[in-house]
């Protein structure tokens, strides 16, 4: 559906050069008429030849590339690309090696004089680090204080995603009812081949406002010296990415940056008095009521503090002037050593394996997104028992989010400031499958559909590579202008940004299988790959309870509930379902709307010694690919047991919710092992629908399955 505007400003800034014409979906003017079809064949041909050169890759798409300008509060918003220098030769590529990186949160906010190749940095070096870490601090600040009814303001952008279900910069759908229940209040693509390249832009939109707000804090500095360098280097700052499976999240949680109240500044400033500032990342205030409206005596409001409870489903309440929070308590603060204890817990199992899974499989929709239906993930599915990017978003969502978090809740996510420090590295993994799997891309048919619909565009909408990823527009005189998923498919050439990992990559030249050899073993341990048992849950209905939920997964305890502890060895992990609730113009949506889900139980069966560590040798490895299929070993009744539980881990009865449901679908595989040296190249081959084959795969179903609270049989 073409989307509508109400007097939105099509004119330029008069200070700003006029853009050029942008080209039809690429760069070089002869082929401007290309056809579609043509287009992705010399996109992925120009593609394969620039990964064996490293330094130059064409740019396919019509975003503009004018830079941001403080002054320019006429034209309506638009995300912009970073502009790359050109190749000489003239033939439409880009130096990609020239893109600013996105650096991890801890060599950002955390700058020290030791460089990873072993030099010592400069004290001019290491000041001009600690003057972009102050200046991000401080224009973020800035950001997230302007007028709620600024479209740069962080209310207005981190609105975008969810509530409070309004137009953003006037942009709507041409028939759009705000009074339909069947239709999702929010911008945001969640279960569609859409939901990497739709948070794209948006994180984007965000860095570009921050980039607007330090040009503007530099001229309030009285010393020039200071003012030149913010200016300089103002252009060039980028989100930092929080990777929530890395070594320093496995080991001590999330970085202090996040959860102090207030952040010291690092540079020496000459036109600042101040020494720390209140900090902009733990929270942000809600300048307006957020949420389901309570009483104010009731105890589901934060005015009710320290009585206060959260609901136990639909959306959680923020009133105004009250800040977001993460594993909030009674008082309505948030609890930062309790979200430790649990994502040091999930980052060393669930999310770290998950990201692994998510890299070996080669295809775009089981990547993408967390969708399940009998049609794409049946029986003849060879790809169902992997884990997709949007499953590793989940967890995180629901892990640092937590009882009564904003995080954990879709339609208030976007509120807390690390939303966007996690989509930053979500996008970084995108990107680099991107360069594992360099052709694979959204697929033209529509297999599947945006079934809950977002603001502009209707439930059960075909969702491709040509969708308009609406609100976010690319031309700052042509208010009709989206981008597409075409338009930013690479972050490099087609964005104008990088990830160290990337950059690297395309400086030396790695081929898919170097990138994907690099990321497992960053995530996983190599000698792990001969050995791998998956549990695959499907047919989870997301909208079950009214609001996000968790399903904790248990090994050999059948008599495991709500009130079981997680730190038993029997604890396989939990997968946190990141649902919308009813009631938020989605009551009427398709209710059996299913999701998939999977999760690693090799450690776990380790652990109790229900199958054995990889051995030193694969020749030595009864699980070696030579060996013979293996027996389920989760035949005995009682071997699984699903513990469905709210935010608050109260638990819940799916069969009393659902009705007639049948129950989840699980599945129980065995990885077959390939040899470390060959995996890589198999991996990325593309005439295999997906990754390594399973040797075999077991469905459990009741007495080796069982569910709390839910009585015998479990249907299959």
């Amino acid at each position: 559906m073409a989307p509508k505007f109400a007097h939105a400003h099509h004119g330029a800034h008069p200070d700003k050069k006029p853009e050029a014409a942008p080209p039809h979906h690429g760069a070089h003017p002869d082929k401007k008429q290309e056809a579609a079809s043509t287009h992705h064949s010399a996109h992925t041909d120009m593609k394969q030849e620039a990964t064996s050169t490293g330094v130059f890759l064409p740019v396919h798409t019509s975003l503009g590339t004018t830079p941001v300008d403080p002054k320019d509060d006429e034209t309506h918003s638009y995300v912009y690309r970073y502009k790359l220098p050109e190749s000489a030769d003239g033939n439409g590529t880009v130096d990609v090696t020239k893109a600013i990186v996105r650096e991890n949160v801890i060599d950002f906010f955390y700058p020290h004089s030791l460089l990873s190749s072993g030099e010592v940095a400069s004290t001019d070096v290491l000041n001009t680090m600690k003057m972009k870490r102050d200046v991000f601090l401080l224009a973020f600040a800035r950001v997230q204080a302007l007028d709620a009814t600024d479209r740069w303001s962080f209310y207005q952008i981190a609105g975008i995603h969810g509530l409070p279900h309004e137009p953003y910069d006037k942009v709507e759908g041409d028939d759009w009812d705000p009074k339909n229940p069947d239709w999702w209040g929010g911008y945001c693509h969640h279960g569609t081949p859409l939901f990497p390249t739709w948070h794209r832009p948006y994180v984007m939109l965000l860095e570009q406002s921050i980039i607007r707000q330090a040009k503007k804090f530099a001229t309030t500095l009285s010393d020039t010296e200071e003012q030149d360098a913010v200016l300089a280097f103002a252009d060039d700052l980028r989100f930092p990415y929080w990777d929530s499976a890395n070594q320093s999240t496995r080991l001590l949680g999330l970085p202090e940056v996040f959860t102090t109240t207030d952040v010291a500044l690092l540079y020496p400033w000459k036109s600042i008095s101040d020494i720390t500032i209140p900090n902009p990342l733990k929270a942000f205030v809600l300048p307006v009521n957020l949420g389901k409206v309570f009483s104010s005596s009731d105890i589901y409001n934060p005015t009710a503090k320290p009585h206060y409870k959260v609901p136990p489903s639909g959306t959680i309440f923020t009133p105004m002037n009250y800040p977001t929070v993460r594993h909030v308590n009674e008082a309505y603060l948030s609890q930062p050593d309790k979200l430790n204890v649990t994502l040091m817990r999930s980052a060393n199992s669930t999310l770290v394996e998950g990201v692994h899974a998510v890299f070996q499989h080669n295809q775009w929709l089981p990547f993408s997104n967390h969708f399940w239906s009998e049609e794409t993930h049946g029986d003849g599915s060879q790809y169902g028992h992997y884990a997709s990017i949007e499953l590793v978003h989940d967890s995180v969502h629901g892990y640092v989010g937590g009882s009564g978090g904003h995080l954990a809740y879709a339609e208030v996510a976007s509120f807390d400031p690390i939303f966007f420090f996690h989509h930053a590295n979500v996008d970084r993994l995108v990107a680099l499958w991107q360069y594992c799997y360099p052709n694979s891309w959204i697929p033209n048919q529509a297999l599947q559909l945006n079934s809950d619909g977002t603001y502009t565009q209707r439930p059960g909408s075909e969702a491709n590579e040509n969708t308009p990823l609406t609100p976010f527009r690319v031309s700052s005189s042509d208010a009709n202008s989206f981008a597409t998923s075409n338009d930013v498919r690479l972050v490099d050439a087609d964005c104008g940004y990088s990830y160290p990992e990337l950059l690297q990559a395309r400086k030396e030249g790695w081929k898919p299988a170097q990138m994907l050899d690099h990321v497992m073993k960053l995530y996983d341990p190599p000698e792990n790959y001969l050995h791998k048992w998956l549990l695959n849950v499907e047919r989870i209905v997301k909208r079950a309870f009214n609001g996000p939920f968790s399903i904790r997964v248990f090994i050999a305890k059948p008599d495991a509930d709500s009130g079981t502890s997680l730190n038993i060895p029997n604890f396989a992990g939990d997968i946190p379902i990141f649902a919308r609730s009813k009631g938020v113009r989605c009551a009427n949506c398709e209710q059996q709307q299913s999701m998939r889900a999977s999760l690693d139980l090799t450690k776990t069966m380790v652990r109790l010694g229900i199958t054995t560590a990889p051995r030193q040798s694969a020749k030595d490895d009864p699980f070696a690919p030579s060996s013979a299929a293996p027996a389920n070993p989760l035949a005995a009744a009682g071997s699984v047991r699903l513990v469905f539980v709210d935010m608050q881990g109260r638990q819940l009865d799916p069969s009393s919710a659902l009705g007639n449901w049948q129950g989840p679908k699980v599945s129980l595989y065995y990885q077959k092992g390939i040899a470390r040296e060959n995996v890589n190249e198999v991996l990325v081959q593309s005439d295999i629908d997906v990754g390594p084959q399973t040797l075999n795969k077991f469905s459990l179903n009741y007495p080796q399955l069982t569910i709390a609270g839910v009585a015998a049989p479990v249907s299959a």
